[in-house]
């Protein structure tokens, strides 16, 4: 019975916040439209990164490496190769995933430290080849003025209205994807590679293949963001890779509590990115309090803040 309306209670919170979003344009001013659209797009890159982590214990700091290659063949099927958007967006996923692929390798090679500095290596390396190639990438400028057709404008005539309505129906699909696979017996098996990969192996799984899987999975979702940074601000740039950015995503996903992919994610995201845009505006020293405000939820919630809940809901059954 309790189960039952705890149930109940998570479906109308849920419905509850669908509706709240769907509102949300109608409701508010054309700069929350804009932070809400950013949350969106940046919290996909950290339920990538928490996604791995949950369910396979990998700490990957190449979340940002599939946005970037997304990004950038986005930008150049439009400005230089002229194809349509759809098929730049086709390519710019198929490519990202197709050196995910490659990279997927050492997922079965390295685990702990090792995945974690490989990962850091591979992400450095493609920010210092976007950075360089300028030929290709235009060095520090990026490729700018990617337009996206005027007739998927159907929701408003205002631009930012239609950003966030399109956004906002990638992002629930991508939550649903995620939020399906973790709840899955597929979702299971995982965890059960996370706990102990040798058991897994003698009950007859195939734990590389799982693990690669989970792997791509995880680099679709920050493709996926990736067509989502270039729909919403028309450009690629090498800022998106830098060290700073990855460790943003690592960071939201701590905050929020690494072991609840969803709704962690997202309140980590939600909380890094105001901060990160409110004490830009009061000091040059930001990045000092946020790391202090990291610190802090570290040593006091060492799970995360979702782990408030859980203790709650613990609290409730000695009761």
């Amino acid at each position: 019975m309790i189960k039952s309306k705890t149930d109940k209670f998570r479906l109308s919170g849920l419905l509850a916040l669908l509706l709240f979003l769907i509102a949300v344009p109608m409701l508010s001013s054309s700069f929350l439209i804009t932070m809400m659209i950013r949350y969106m797009y940046y919290g996909l890159l950290t339920i990538s990164f928490a996604f791995l982590a949950s369910q396979l214990g990998l700490f990957s700091l190449m979340v940002p490496v599939s946005l970037t290659i997304c990004g950038y063949i986005i930008g150049l099927g439009v400005l230089r190769w002229n194809m349509s958007i759809w098929l730049a967006i086709l390519l710019g996923i198929l490519g990202s995933q197709l050196f995910a692929a490659l990279c997927g390798v050492m997922v079965n090679k390295s685990k702990g430290i090792s995945f974690l500095m490989l990962t850091l290596v591979i992400s450095q390396l493609v920010w210092a080849l976007s950075l360089q190639w300028t030929t290709v990438t235009n060095g520090t400028t990026g490729l700018l003025d990617i337009r996206f057709p005027e007739y998927i404008n159907i929701f408003s005539a205002q631009p930012n209205v239609n950003q966030y309505y399109w956004t906002f129906i990638v992002f629930v699909l991508c939550v649903a994807l995620v939020f399906l696979l973790t709840r899955s017996s597929y979702g299971l098996r995982l965890r059960g590679v996370r706990d102990s990969e040798s058991r897994m192996m003698a009950l007859g799984y195939h734990t590389s293949t799982l693990k690669w899987t989970a792997f791509m999975i995880a680099n679709l979702i920050s493709a996926i963001a990736g067509v989502l940074y270039v729909y919403n601000n028309g450009m690629i740039t090498p800022d998106v890779m830098t060290l700073s950015s990855t460790n943003k995503s690592l960071i939201s996903s701590i905050l929020g509590g690494a072991g609840t992919p969803l709704l962690g994610s997202m309140i980590g995201t939600v909380i890094y990115r105001t901060f990160d845009v409110m004490l830009s505006g009061l000091t040059r020293r930001y990045l000092t309090l946020v790391g202090l405000l990291f610190l802090t939820v570290v040593m006091i919630l060492p799970d995360g803040i979702t782990s408030v809940a859980k203790r709650f809901r613990r609290g409730k059954r000695h009761e």
